[in-house]
């Protein structure tokens, strides 16, 4: 490593049609999740989520964290203010007022908190591994929703059957997923990644507030 290259071992492509892998990698996130129960939601420190700051400031009420530091962050973002009218930012706002009836409660556990596909990678051994974490102390769920909501290949299904069989997981799990994906699509329109198509995706979540 130098002030100007960094160097790193190749590795082997990742094993996406290969079932053990995903199953490998949900031993070991629900491991993770299981192992690390906390008292508060946050971090220690603000972190980043792509090239824009992650707020982590501790709270100990899980629906007020996730509305304020998870979607709400998001409005003043330029580039958000912008895709979104002043009745669709008033239905993000009710949908948030409302969390504590959409999604039960459960304890902050550590989350890596970017688990999408590309964040996988399949390490020398050939199990999986596991980059560009947003760390926080957050919900299981919130930190499933990334791999659920993004686009994999179909063997990862056998992800969330182990992971639902190693750490049970409310009933109607799969229902809320797009909730807590709407941190992830409110930061890509921040960052103008396929931001018309999330603004889309947005606005269906929130139609019914």
């Amino acid at each position: 490593m130098t002030p100007d290259l960094l160097v790193l071992e190749p590795l082997p492509p990742r094993r996406d049609e290969d079932e053990r892998f995903w199953e490998e990698l949900a031993l070991a996130v629900a491991g993770l999740h299981a192992g690390t129960v906390g008292e508060r939601f946050g971090w220690h420190r603000d972190g980043w989520l792509g090239r824009l700051r992650q707020d982590n400031t501790w709270d100990g009420d899980g629906h007020a964290w996730f509305a304020e530091r998870r979607i709400l962050r998001w409005l003043p973002e330029p580039l958000v203010e912008a895709a979104l009218d002043r009745e669709e930012r008033l239905a993000l706002e009710r949908l948030c007022a409302a969390l504590p009836d959409l999604l039960p409660p459960a304890p902050p556990v550590l989350t890596h908190g970017d688990l999408w596909r590309e964040n996988v990678l399949c390490g020398p051994a050939g199990g999986p591994a596991l980059i560009d974490p947003a760390v926080s102390y957050s919900w299981a769920e919130a930190d499933l929703s990334m791999l659920w909501c993004s686009p994999r290949p179909p063997a990862a299904a056998r992800f969330f059957e182990v992971y639902a069989a190693t750490a049970p997981l409310p009933d109607g799990w799969q229902g809320r997923m797009r909730l807590y994906h709407l941190r992830e699509l409110l930061s890509s329109i921040a960052h103008d990644d396929n931001a018309r198509e999330c603004a889309e995706e947005v606005r269906e979540i929130i139609a019914p507030f």
